[in-house]
């Protein structure tokens, strides 16, 4: 669904509630999400078919994930349209937080998660963790497998041959910035800035890198666990690497829940919070493909693998205050 006229889809949505929601009810609960549509649609269908409150959902583009929908959510702090933020990360809702727009999760809603995957202050919770992965096209690969992100810049692969999605955005951009958190500052940016001079193709989302790996356009590239799952699922001559095993881990990224200050529907928007972040939801998630650890246990085993997770050593807060140095380096380095 584009997004690009928010008033327009809400108001016709909105006419059409009373025929649409189920159970005849009428109640209708808004949800902005940056959760894949094709993952997030079956959710929102069993939901409502439990509840009989019609979900009105706003998704966001794959160019822009997250960022698009935490700017609108900004720009409506004053007079709130949303009442659920579904994100697919978890560094904007530091963002958020910060700027009061979120309010607090109902008593027990996140019960059973892991403290690391929880808000401090029970704005948010995670849950349905991914992680970011190299995904190699064992056809065309010639030289060393790649075994670290920083292996992006190595001469061994020839310019043209590594992607990555634009660092601006979505689970990039989250992993831009723990890299700042984890490298420090002017290592990072070093980096950074032999990725674009070392030719590395920057494309417009994760499932770009995914699909051009596997159609040996790019050698390897770096994605999340969910994309990398999708290409092996339709028999692409790939390879999945989780990096950085021996030295400081791999992103987890889960994804995470948080209800809007002022949000127009408050009750139905409790509930639907408390359904998103159950576990039932988190295991539909999985059967999905779209998330492959838990927040409810400590290092899973990835079934991509067979192997335990070892994850970076950065929590939200912290990635969250590398953000806007990240971003400003990285916007000039690549011209945005």
């Amino acid at each position: 669904m584009r997004t690009s006229s928010l008033v327009f889809v809400l108001a016709v949505a909105l006419l059409l509630v009373p025929a649409v929601g189920c159970g005849g009810t009428g109640q209708t609960v808004v949800c902005y999400t940056s959760v894949d549509q094709q993952y997030a649609e079956p959710v929102f269908d069993a939901y409502e078919t439990q509840s009989g409150i019609h979900v009105l959902v706003v998704y966001d583009t794959e160019a822009a994930k997250t960022t698009g929908l935490v700017n609108r959510l900004v720009a409506e702090q004053e007079r709130p349209v949303c009442d659920v933020f579904w994100n697919n990360e978890t560094t904007q809702m530091s963002v958020l937080a910060q700027q009061d727009i979120l309010r607090k999760l109902p008593e027990g809603a996140d019960q059973g998660i892991l403290p690391a995957y929880r808000d401090p202050d029970g704005l948010w919770a995670g849950h349905a963790a991914r992680f970011r992965v190299l995904l190699v096209n064992t056809n065309v690969l010639r030289g060393p497998t790649p075994s670290s992100v920083l292996d992006m810049v190595s001469p061994a692969y020839p310019r043209g041959s590594v992607g990555m999605a634009m660092p601006l955005f979505g689970t990039t951009a989250a992993n831009a910035a723990a890299l700042y958190s984890v490298l420090g500052e002017a290592r990072a940016r070093a980096f950074f800035q032999q990725v674009s001079s070392s030719g590395v193709r920057i494309v417009d989302g994760n499932a770009t890198v995914r699909d051009l790996v596997g159609q040996g356009v790019l050698t390897w590239g770096i994605t999340d666990s969910d994309d990398a799952l999708v290409a092996v699922k339709r028999g692409d001559p790939v390879s999945v690497v989780v990096p950085d095993q021996d030295g400081m881990g791999t992103l987890v990224i889960p994804s995470s829940v948080a209800l809007i200050r002022g949000g127009p529907h408050k009750e139905e928007a409790d509930g639907l919070t408390r359904y998103l972040l159950s576990a039932d939801v988190e295991t539909m998630l999985m059967q999905e493909g779209y998330c492959q650890l838990s927040t409810r246990r400590e290092r899973g085993i990835a079934p991509l693998t067979g192997r335990s997770v070892k994850g970076m050593d950065v929590d939200p807060h912290s990635v969250q205050l590398s953000l806007a140095t990240a971003r400003a380096d990285l916007a000039s380095i690549f011209g945005q």
